[in-house]
């Protein structure tokens, strides 16, 4: 199998430029303050309400939305509410960001297009998107330099990154992506936050393995935030972070003419530097 090779961001600041250097102060800087929001213990509270509430509609919610994940559209709501009533935002946006091609929160504020994917994952029929930071292409202006190798279809693929081509109005469009982990137990009918230490036989390992008691420390967390190097940034990581596929286009073609969604490895995404190559952490989890 063709191994894939992927590079963290260079920590050499004399070979950023002024354009670089501006854009990675800004993700820095709203990295942290969106951290901040998420974090606290105010927006983990509200999570496990949301989460409750959802329950006390269980039955009612999946017979008439017949859809399997019922928690996306509230945490993505839940977002919207808390980023727009922050006091850390209060007369810091200017306008919602007008673009189609853009993630579940997009705002623009006087120096950047801010955009905030949420992904909510089942551990038990997704836990693949767990392990790695899940990016679609309408949400990420990264380079890869089209040159992704699918061992799996023996072709190089494009990776289209339609992220508003970098820019809006010369503001850079920056992308966050925030991960929650749940499980759903349709025998009980009910939805909950993933707890590890309640499964003893984990659902991320197959059911035909002798070792399902093996505990994988990248479940033990059930919330994470990254951030996505805009694409400016790109030569910065040798134009090539994504290690793998997780949709192509068309879907169903053996022969795909690109791919939709990506996977970037949270090293990747955790070791960052700003413009004075200081290091500082672009991908964080914790529990709700």
């Amino acid at each position: 199998m063709t191994k894939i090779t992927t590079y963290t961001q260079t920590s050499d600041h004399s070979k950023y430029s002024s354009q670089q250097k501006t854009i990675l102060e800004l993700e820095k800087k709203y990295y942290i303050k969106l951290l901040s929001i998420f974090s606290k213990q105010e927006f983990l509270d509200e999570l496990r309400a949301l989460m409750n509430d959802i329950n006390k509609r269980w039955v009612r919610i999946h017979r008439i939305w017949g859809k399997a994940n019922v928690v996306d559209l509230a945490v993505e709501r839940h977002i919207n509410y808390r980023i727009y009533n922050d006091s850390s935002f209060k007369g810091k946006i200017n306008s919602v960001y007008p673009s189609v091609i853009s993630s579940d929160t997009a705002f623009v504020t006087d120096d950047a297009v801010i955009n905030i994917d949420s992904k909510t994952v089942n551990v038990k029929s997704n836990f693949t998107d767990w392990k790695r930071q899940l990016v679609g292409c309408n949400q990420h202006s990264f380079d890869n330099k089209k040159n992704f190798f699918a061992p799996n279809k023996k072709i190089y693929m494009p990776i289209d990154g339609f992220l508003a081509k970098q820019n809006h109005h010369g503001k850079p469009v920056l992308s966050f992506f925030l991960n929650t982990l749940y499980s759903n137990d349709l025998d009980n009918e009910v939805d909950s936050w993933y707890e590890d230490s309640n499964f003893k036989k984990k659902p991320y390992i197959s059911k035909k393995s002798n070792d399902r008691e093996r505990v994988n420390e990248v479940f033990t967390k059930n919330i994470q935030f990254a951030c996505m190097p805009n694409g400016h940034l790109s030569n910065l990581f040798k134009n090539n972070i994504f290690a793998g596929v997780k949709s192509y286009y068309p879907a169903d073609d053996p022969n795909p003419t690109n791919t939709k969604s990506m996977r970037v490895d949270h090293r990747i995404l955790s070791d960052r530097y700003d413009s004075s190559g200081k290091p500082w952490k672009g991908f964080t989890a914790w529990k709700i």
